[in-house]
């Protein structure tokens, strides 16, 4: 046992204490943790001895060993990615995840990003306003980094625009919103954090969701009832100088009390049989192995725990008490919305996740959680403080302008737009996003620091060609050698899992600057920023370019956390300012 000091408030983690000849969850704060994984933590070695015939199948899991090997490997079999039968695939097999399950993005798949970054931009002289557009906001992860963030000392006012057209992404964002503003903030972030997280909850968590954010809805279905169904209707909830307004067709106000409602007859077992239906499916065994062996042994444990449980905590802390589907997640009896690939961890910053974790450090979900709870507690904590009024729209990015304008939000009036990936040319692209929200940027008069941010997922690889890609292996294996040996044996056996593995970590050391300036040209970003009356700025400030790519002279350890955190690096951030100041 090692003993390292704590602040996160974790209980121990045995669940066999006997009590009244009943074995529950001991109740004392655990500060040591197993030193054989640093999975899980204890009060005491007698609770640690009384808790290993159940431990000891996490922690002598063979996943454990570094020298575990995927199931195809072993047993020397094509394995089912390689088939080329596999109804689930459509040419993404970034890192073995073919798509598999529902195509929602309900966590995310980048690491959140704070859009104000107000010690890189305004600095502490923050206006008295701040407004900010989420054009496509899938989850409000953004949303609460960045206000989580700003300084605590500011006192001023900020109208939030949150938007996105996916119904199933508005619904949990509006209930998470409400949570946050209808909830203290001592209370409110563990609730928000299951609702967001976990495919069964705690009974009382539902209870309070049902008492005091089911009726908001409630009362407004009933005083449109008469309503044609495609007419929009507007209802905005007050909480001090706080606010939240919800624009909605009627037929789509219908449907939000369901999202507070477990389907008939749907138990908590029969949620989580559901959900490892997607997550655990025998077919898909080959697929996720090889995404579990890029990561750490002990990530492998608990990536493999959180498919089974589908609850996030740390590792040691009891279950027992989630015992009632997650209604936000489960719109039917027979339905999990999310892909098999789909992890909360590739939704925030691994860096900042395991820069505090807990004495079992190894237990990266538990990590993720105490992370969780900080940044929703300064959340709450910030709004609950705040003069802010959220906006939330289901609209197609491009209708988004005319809605605004209804509002008088149109013209020059956000300091940070932020379009996730619309600006891909599988979406608006590049010329059409800018046309669209160009002008709704504050100009430089009034904050030099108004900027729009954007982030290109597909552009590397819209750009990169077969003969050019294998052109470049030679020099992405002499520039790999210094963090993983070559393999060998792909000439006998191209299913070699050493090989795959570096097959992909490829990609980890592309020249992307050379295939971005590429997609530039190709696009004329020059162009299509002056007719929108921008530019691209030349120097980020919000975010930096590449932020998941491996940095030029990276360690080993670098090299292996980017690897294991599942991002390939090719993920690229620009950012656009007005091109004159008035």
């Amino acid at each position: 046992m090692t003993e390292k000091p704590s602040t996160d408030q974790i209980t121990c983690g045995n669940t066999e204490r006997a009590v009244d000849n009943r074995l529950s969850q001991c109740a004392e704060l655990a500060l040591k943790a197993c030193k054989g994984c640093f999975l899980i933590q204890y009060c005491s070695k007698e609770c640690q001895i009384a808790h290993w015939k159940l431990h000891k199948i996490d922690c002598k899991s063979p996943l454990m060993q570094a020298t575990w090997k995927p199931s195809w490997h072993v047993e020397h079999r094509q394995p089912a990615f390689c088939g080329g039968n596999n109804p689930d695939d459509d040419g993404c097999s970034e890192l073995g995840q073919v798509r598999h399950g529902a195509r929602k993005y309900l966590w995310g798949n980048v690491p959140a990003v704070n859009i104000v970054n107000h010690p890189q931009n305004e600095g502490l002289s923050l206006p008295g306003r701040i407004n900010l557009l989420f054009a496509a906001s899938g989850d409000i992860r953004n949303v609460v980094r960045s206000l989580a963030e700003i300084p605590q000392s500011w006192t001023g006012e900020s109208d939030v625009v949150i938007n996105d057209r996916d119904f199933d992404i508005v619904a949990r964002n509006v209930i998470l919103l409400l949570v946050a503003l209808n909830f203290n903030p001592s209370e409110a972030p563990r609730i928000m954090l299951h609702i967001w997280y976990s495919a069964v909850i705690p009974r009382r968590i539902f209870v309070l969701l049902q008492n005091r954010v089911l009726p908001l809805f409630k009362d407004v279905c009933s005083k449109i009832q008469g309503k044609p169904p495609k007419s929009l209707q507007a209802k905005t909830w007050n909480f001090g100088a706080r606010g939240l307004r919800l624009v909605l067709e009627k037929s789509m106000w219908d449907r939000l009390p369901s999202y507070l409602e477990v389907p008939g007859g749907l138990s908590a077992s029969e949620a989580l049989r559901i959900m490892r239906l997607t997550t655990l499916a025998p077919g898909r065994k080959d697929y996720v192995e090889r995404a579990l062996y890029i990561r750490f042994p002990p990530w492998r444990v608990c990536n493999s725990k959180f498919r089974n449980d589908g609850v996030l905590l740390p590792s040691g802390q009891s279950r027992s008490e989630f015992d009632t589907p997650n209604p936000t997640l489960f719109q039917s009896n027979d339905f999990w919305p999310m892909m098999d690939s789909a992890d909360p961890l590739e939704g925030w910053p691994v860096k900042d996740v395991i820069q505090n974790a807990p004495s079992a450090k190894n237990d990266i979900y538990g990590s993720l959680y105490i992370y969780l709870q900080d940044v929703l507690v300064r959340f709450c904590e910030q709004v609950s403080r705040m003069k802010v009024c959220f906006h939330l729209f289901q609209v197609d990015a491009l209708q988004l302008p005319y809605k605004l304008k209804d509002c008088g939000m149109d013209k020059a009036f956000f300091d940070r737009i932020e379009v996730s990936n619309i600006v891909d040319r599988g979406y608006l692209g590049p010329q059409t996003t800018l046309n669209t929200f160009g002008a709704m940027l504050k100009a430089r008069g009034e904050n030099p620091h108004a900027a729009i941010l954007a982030l290109f997922l597909n552009a590397v690889h819209e750009v990169t060609n077969p003969m050019e890609q294998m052109a470049s292996m030679k020099l992405e294996m002499d520039r790999l050698r210094r963090y993983i040996p070559v393999p060998l044996s792909q000439q006998h056996d191209p299913y070699d899992v050493d090989f795959l593995r570096f097959w992909d970590a490829c990609k980890l050391v592309r020249d992307v600057d050379k295939l971005f300036n590429r997609f530039m040209q190709q696009c004329e970003f020059t162009a299509i920023s002056r007719a929108s009356g921008l530019k691209m700025k030349s120097k980020n400030t919000i975010v930096e370019p590449w932020p998941m790519r491996l940095k030029k002279d990276a360690s080993k350890d670098e090299f292996d956390l980017l690897m294991a955190s599942g991002h390939i690096g090719l993920e690229r951030y620009v950012e656009w300012e007005r091109s004159s100041v008035g």
